[in-house]
């Protein structure tokens, strides 16, 4: 927990900053021209649907025992207008014959991001509590119409990363993300970064199902961890202009650096352990720019891994979106 009130500070101090540049009315201000064409003075409209999970994989060196939430598909609006931009989206209800199936999950999903010409922030928080096991199947003969579930697992995830742009002049970081800019012909940069990530699940019962084998429970003798990890990201990004009315963007961003561990056996007891840390983004998008409206798909993955003892723990955080958009004069 104050690895998690050091994050939390950490976010607040870049949040302060962030605001204070970017507020700032200098050279950094976004202007079009031949490779990118500038609409940060229209009120940007788009409502979309999203389907966004918190994945936990822990491996010993026999078995891979899956863990994902119930996560039901959402409906939101997002409102962009210069260089800021909110984002509202609510759940759709679980209908009875998913909850029968997957069980239950309850999730509070906020996201942010601030973006200029030079630089970009990414901002995420995720509570989750509900799971179950996607793979019964690889521990027994399963038959059963629902899937055995961790009612009581809860997972958090936070976390923040700051990046340069560097071919700012030819490549445009909101024409990929945000779209109050339009990319005319196909670019693309090195980013440049720094990230801090805070994750903890816990599961009183153990992250093991009470319906599978107690033979196999021995295997995974884990209640609970908590990682935090911070270090430098490298990644690059690349547009692909076609057709003039079509593009298609990707990145993958890379990072490196140091981890705190604290893991919590299903005996009560705890180890803290110190690690290199690793991680990986890949992120996609293609999109349609017409002249009354823009439309495209999104997806991203973010994935880090624990290693402790004999077990590998696999954290995935996938996002999949579909947008249509509207630009409005004010």
């Amino acid at each position: 927990m104050k690895q998690f009130k050091k994050l939390i500070l950490l976010i607040a101090i870049l949040l302060v900053f962030g605001v204070e540049l970017f507020s700032q009315n200098d050279s950094s201000r976004s202007r079009s021209n031949d490779y990118y064409t500038d609409h940060a003075q229209l009120l940007t409209l788009k409502p979309y649907l999203l389907y966004k999970l918190n994945r936990v994989e822990i491996a010993n060196q026999q078995d891979r025992l899956i863990l994902i939430p119930n996560s039901p598909l959402a409906i939101g609006m997002a409102v962009n207008y210069k260089d800021a931009g909110i984002a509202i989206g609510i759940g759709l209800p679980h209908t009875a014959s998913s909850i029968d199936k997957y069980g239950k999950t309850n999730r509070l999903d906020l996201q942010f991001s601030l973006f200029r010409k030079y630089i970009g922030i990414d901002g995420h928080f995720q509570l989750y509590r509900g799971y179950y096991n996607a793979n019964p199947e690889d521990f027994m003969d399963w038959n059963e119409d629902h899937y055995p579930l961790l009612t009581d697992m809860r997972t958090i995830s936070a976390g923040l990363s700051g990046y340069y742009v560097v071919n700012n002049k030819r490549f445009s970081n909101k024409a990929a993300v945000m779209r109050t800019q339009v990319q005319n012909k196909s670019a693309g940069s090195v980013l440049l970064g720094l990230f801090a990530n805070y994750d903890e699940a816990y599961s009183p019962s153990g992250f093991f199902p009470k319906e599978l084998p107690d033979t196999v429970v021995v295997d995974f003798d884990l209640k609970g961890f908590v990682y935090f990890a911070t270090g430098i990201n490298v990644g690059y990004t690349y547009t692909l202009v076609f057709s003039k009315q079509f593009y298609l963007n990707a990145a993958i961003i890379s990072g490196g650096g140091y981890k705190y561990i604290r893991v919590e056996e299903n005996d009560g007891l705890s180890e803290s352990v110190r690690q290199i840390h690793g991680q990986v983004q890949l992120r996609g998008s293609v999109g349609y720019e017409g002249t009354k409206f823009f439309a495209g798909i999104s997806a991203s993955t973010l994935i880090r891994t624990i290693n402790y003892k004999e077990y590998e723990i696999d954290m995935t955080t996938d996002q999949f979106r579909f947008y249509l958009g509207k630009r409005l004069s004010l």
